[in-house]
């Protein structure tokens, strides 16, 4: 982990040098920077969420059938997810990934040698102090909104609720208050690429499935 906070660190600086010289311009780079890195498991990660959305009334089915023989259940969803190509867990790994960058920018923002380094140059927008919270709390409120945002962008999850969609947001907002606000910012942008990356990968994915559906139409129609 020290590892990679002194190359957060050395990144960060990096950005600053060629972003105008200003802490939250890098730090907004460095996330885009992250999220544009990562967007190839992103694509994955929706196309398993998608596809676990697509095959759910064959899962509610064997759970039904397979209630009372536990063992059996587990092989026959196994062997669903081997036919039809799923990883139950293939929509975790971003999430999971993004984790160590978040610490590490976190612990960084809190060290010595940063706050000495940022000096007076600390602000950004109307936040004068990234290593301290946003004093006006707007910062966590647009991160709860992006998080709304992004799992509306999102393929539904099995058993997720209108009710789980409004909690989330609001932890997150209540989590997020007592960080410092350049970890917020990071927060924030992530969301935010992460909303247009999902909102581009399942409209590009509707589209193509409109395609092979209207192809499977006409070469029905062609047969008749």
């Amino acid at each position: 982990m020290k590892y990679l906070i002194n190359l957060m660190f050395e990144v960060l600086k990096f950005f600053y040098a060629v972003g105008g010289q200003n802490w939250g311009r890098a730090i907004t780079w460095l996330t885009v920077a992250v999220n544009i890195a990562l967007y190839p498991l992103t694509l994955t990660s929706i196309q398993q969420m998608a596809a676990m959305q697509r095959i759910q009334p064959r899962l509610a089915e064997l759970q039904k059938k397979y209630k009372d023989d536990p063992k059996r259940l587990q092989q026959e969803l196994m062997d669903l997810y081997r036919v039809e190509g799923v990883n139950p867990f293939g929509g975790c790994l971003p999430v999971l990934l993004k984790i160590p960058f978040f610490l590490a920018l976190f612990f960084v923002l809190q060290s010595k040698d940063f706050i000495a380094l940022m000096g007076e140059r600390a602000s950004f927008l109307w936040v004068a102090n990234l290593a301290k919270p946003d004093p006006f709390y707007l910062m966590p409120i647009l991160i709860g909104v992006s998080t709304w945002l992004s799992q509306r962008s999102m393929p539904s999850s099995p058993g997720q609720s209108q009710a789980m969609m409004m909690i989330m947001p609001l932890m997150i907002v209540f989590i997020s208050v007592a960080f410092p606000a350049g970890v917020q910012l990071y927060w924030l942008v992530s969301n935010l690429m992460g909303w247009l990356q999902q909102s581009y990968i399942m409209s590009r994915s509707g589209s193509f499935s409109r395609k092979v559906k209207d192809r499977k139409n006409h070469m029905e129609g062609g047969n008749k």
